[in-house]
């Protein structure tokens, strides 16, 4: 986006684009902070995003988007430390960060995980505040300094379950034509409710300064 403003459709509607096109000390005037940030600027045109180091070290931005009930988000992202990072994507995410704010973080979300052994991509809800994976998860080599490509998607099957769905690979390398991961959800307070975008970054550092963790090319669509 070349006027810096990351949002390519009408504000808070299900249609977001987020380049990151220019360096600054903040991330675009369309996110906010949901909590648990140490850093979060653009360098090098891409969003950095660093965890305040903790027992549970996760730091969320957020945007909102209204209609957003069947979406799917697509990203690039590159971890600097593989032993202890992981990304998340939400989508549906209702603006709170874990059980730290109030109301508390709910939502769906794609979870890639370096520090995992094995490394892995799975699927989660977050309900009151509290993570939990959709099990199982998959296996899936992230190597730092590699740029990687996602994609994640929430269906509304019918009044009672949603399908989520996930697959990510190399950057230099085509997408996979299957999902690494499918499940279904019947948290019967995620059905049929729509919510806004927000990306994770988590450290298994629980002091001192957690690593660099990059976004880019993140884009949300309604899907039909």
């Amino acid at each position: 986006m070349g006027d810096g403003t990351g949002d390519s459709g009408a504000a808070g509607a299900c249609v977001f684009e987020e380049r990151f096109d220019e360096d600054a000390t903040t991330w675009p005037a369309s996110w906010s902070i949901a909590g648990g940030v140490a850093v979060a600027d653009v360098v090098g045109g891409r969003g950095r995003l660093v965890p305040v180091t903790s027992d549970y070290a996760l730091a969320r931005m957020f945007v909102p988007l209204v209609g957003c009930v069947d979406a799917e988000v697509t990203f690039r992202f590159e971890m600097t430390d593989g032993s202890s990072q992981g990304i998340g994507v939400y989508l549906r995410q209702n603006g709170g960060h874990l059980q730290r704010t109030e109301p508390p973080g709910s939502g769906y979300a794609v979870f890639i995980e370096a520090f995992r052994a094995p490394e892995g991509i799975g699927v989660w809800h977050e309900l009151d505040g509290v993570e939990r994976a959709i099990e199982p998860i998959e296996p899936l080599a992230i190597d730092p300094g590699v740029v990687y490509r996602a994609r994640f998607r929430l269906t509304q099957n019918d009044a009672s379950t949603t399908t989520l769905q996930a697959r990510a690979w190399r950057d230099d390398e085509s997408e996979p034509s299957s999902w690494q991961v499918e499940r279904t959800d019947r948290t019967p307070s995620l059905q049929g409710r729509s919510g806004g975008l927000a990306i994770d970054a988590y450290s298994a550092r629980t002091s001192g300064a957690a690593a660099d963790l990059f976004v880019d090319d993140v884009v949300v669509t309604a899907m039909p």
